[in-house]
């Protein structure tokens, strides 16, 4: 069974969150609000009922909505509230795929037994979101991801819904092609051409017709309605590396360079793999043996600038005593980038690691990691 959670309207609620004077008003984010350039991000829908929406140039919003309030936004503030929203999930089932900062799916076979009705599960997943972050989601729950996410698109914003085992292709149906996610405008066009209007009309036609005309992806759309489960994670799981100091220590100046390196040597190997961490864990072991073990959940990312801040939090949020050894990992992997990565960042890091394919690791490192000093 696949629960489904949308965050309603994101940026635009998480804006109305940091400003309750913002709540009920039409709050377009994105663009410059002086200069009235840009596009639209994400609308709120106090401002979709006048028309407006993502994509669209900020001046056309203006004049959609002339009272509407544009906000440039904050993106590290949209980061953090995505990881409180994956930390709450995580909560119902170990079983998650990351579909982007606001959305996410669950497996909630397992928990079905320990935590009750699937609906049940919905509701107090709804009701964390709104306590806990103040904005609201759309819940839905049915047996494939791509039904999930059709009925939560009709319940929008604020909804939840259960589509029944055995009931998809009733409920998906009537509803225009349109509706089934990854079609685009194109594709659209393309099979009213051949007849297909509705959702039924696309999983009644001959599925070897489909195949020749969109290819194996055509199938994918009928197939969809029908598999069960989420994505299986990548094969590797994790990506650590840990370092035993020459002598126990309490200077944090020195285990926050050690931490850095750490956090570097694998971010390396996060970009040969092209993967993007979701869980970032840090590992503190003292001079009698004791270990300490403290976990975050984050947006998708692979940079060291985005890294190692969270690795350094993690670190400065934890009890220390004579430390002997540190140790970073990061898990829960995914191949799709969040929103919001630094592009001139990234640009910088790619010209790292060239060199240090070409020289070897030690060839680029910061004034704080220079070898012999742990």
């Amino acid at each position: 069974m696949i629960l489904y959670c949308d965050l309603d309207a994101y940026f635009a609620s998480v804006e109305q969150a940091l400003d309750p004077r913002l709540k009920g008003k039409p709050v377009v984010v994105g663009g410059d609000p002086k200069e009235r350039r840009g596009i639209v991000a994400t609308a709120s829908y106090e401002a979709r009922k006048f028309g407006v929406h993502s994509a669209q140039p900020i001046f056309e919003a203006k004049k959609l909505c002339p009272h509407c309030i544009v906000t440039r936004g904050h993106p590290l503030v949209y980061r953090e509230f995505s990881s409180r929203f994956y930390s709450i999930l995580v909560d119902y089932s170990p079983k998650m795929e990351v579909v982007s900062l606001d959305e996410a799916f669950l497996d909630i076979s397992g928990s079905i037994q320990l935590l009750g009705n699937p609906l049940n599960i919905a509701r107090e997943i709804k009701r964390r979101i709104k306590k806990e972050l103040d904005i609201t989601a759309t819940v839905s729950i049915a047996k494939s991801k791509i039904v999930a996410k059709i009925a939560a698109e009709q319940v929008k914003p604020d909804g939840i819904i259960k589509i029944p085992e055995g009931e998809e292709k009733e409920f998906v149906s009537p509803l225009p092609i349109s509706c089934f996610p990854g079609i685009g405008k194109r594709t659209h066009e393309k099979l009213n051409k051949i007849g297909i209007y509705k959702i039924g009309d696309l999983l009644n036609y001959p599925l070897r017709d489909i195949y020749n005309r969109f290819g194996i992806v055509g199938v994918q759309w009928v197939m969809g309605i029908h598999q069960k489960g989420i994505e299986k994670p990548t094969e590797r799981k994790s990506i650590s590396k840990s370092h035993t100091l020459r002598k126990d220590t309490k200077d944090i100046s020195n285990m926050h360079s050690l931490l850095y390196y750490l956090t570097e040597k694998i971010v390396a190997k996060l970009q040969r793999l092209n993967f993007y961490t979701t869980k970032i864990s840090v590992t503190i072991r003292a001079s009698d043996f004791s270990e300490n073990t403290a976990c975050r959940r984050v947006t998708p990312m692979n940079l060291n600038g985005e890294i190692y801040p969270v690795v350094k939090e993690i670190f400065d949020g934890m009890p220390k005593r004579w430390v002997r050894l540190l140790g970073v990992m990061v898990s829960d992997f995914t191949t799709i980038p969040s929103l919001f990565q630094d592009k001139k960042r990234l640009k910088l890091e790619e010209q790292i690691q060239k060199i240090r394919n070409r020289f070897g690791f030690d060839s680029v490192l910061p004034l704080a990691c220079t070898k012999g000093r742990w």
